[in-house]
């Protein structure tokens, strides 16, 4: 279980250049800021 949570960190903190060398997990956060700035 230890070695999923690393990967899955690994992951999501690793920048993509698919991403525009963005992390997925600062595109989720936008993502997120975006939904909750509309209410």
């Amino acid at each position: 279980l230890e070695t999923i949570s690393f990967i899955e960190n690994w992951m999501n903190t690793l920048p993509r250049k698919l991403l525009d060398y963005k992390t997925p997990e600062e595109l989720f956060e936008i993502h997120l800021d975006e939904i909750y700035s509309l209410y």
